[in-house]
């Protein structure tokens, strides 16, 4: 016997999925405009003023001074602060417009300051530089004019050494600022999980991120931070690299510079 639904059943089947589905995008998006109010200024903009020193075909070019904006996650009480490195190191971006095979870029940090909301800049340093996994980490001076241990930083929430994995097709969002001209407001950005990359590393392919910003899932929890997926020393993708290798990495740079 073949059983045949009727139409109002399916009406009402239809009703029920679709309140199900609104109750759940309604909790995320209640969950995440929390996370807007709450941590919006544990992405911060850093200041980084180098001098480049180049050389190519034998000869030495007059060293340029230059100055780059970046975001970068703050995840430790302390101002411990992780940025896409290529977004404050220009070697990249140099070497491939000289395009010469014996070319070299020497980067040299004069002045790195922590921009926060309110209008403070914080003196930091550059504390590693990891090219392949195109990270940078950098904690505030403590012993500066403006003492880093009289101010106040909000972390990224969520800190643990074990995230939770997402699915593909799983909606996210990342916590960015707008620039300068914009006042450097807090701005939340909907993307989706379009692919889990397991092997040589794991990577979350993520739309809509920008390098050195936290991304979240559905339920608040932290995932990530975008950067660049690097390709023979130069950027290729954006994707987000799991919230375990931020901390590890963390917790070597701690260690070194005790």
């Amino acid at each position: 016997m073949i059983f045949v639904m009727k139409p109002y059943i399916l009406f009402l089947l239809s009703l029920i999925f679709s309140s199900l589905s609104t109750h759940a995008s309604t909790q995320a998006e209640t969950q995440w405009r929390s996370l807007l109010k709450n941590h919006a200024n544990c992405v911060t903009w850093v200041s980084a003023t180098v001098r480049v020193e180049v050389s190519a075909g034998g000869r030495s070019l007059p060293p340029q001074e230059q100055k780059l904006e970046a975001l970068g996650t703050i995840i430790a009480d302390d101002g411990l602060t992780v940025l896409s490195l290529t977004k404050v190191d220009p070697t990249s971006s140099i070497l491939s417009r000289l395009r010469s095979p014996g070319a070299s870029v020497q980067v040299h940090y004069t002045e790195v300051l922590i921009l926060m909301q309110d209008g403070t800049e914080i003196p930091a340093r550059l504390l590693l530089k990891d090219v392949d996994l195109d990270l940078a980490y950098l904690l505030p001076i403590s012993n500066s004019e403006k003492d880093a241990k009289n101010t106040p930083f909000s972390t990224v929430p969520g800190i643990s050494k074990k995230a939770p994995t997402p699915t593909v097709l799983d909606e996210v969002v990342s916590i960015a600022k707008l620039g300068r001209n914009l006042y450097r407001q807090s701005t939340l950005r909907r993307g989706w999980v379009n692919a889990i990359i397991q092997k040589p590393r794991p990577y979350f392919v993520i739309e809509n991120t920008e390098p050195g910003t936290p991304v979240f899932s559905n339920e608040g929890k932290w995932l990530g931070i975008a950067v660049y997926k690097m390709e023979m020393g130069r950027p290729s993708a954006i994707v987000t690299l799991p919230v375990e290798d931020i901390i590890e990495i963390a917790d070597q740079v701690r260690s070194r510079n005790q």
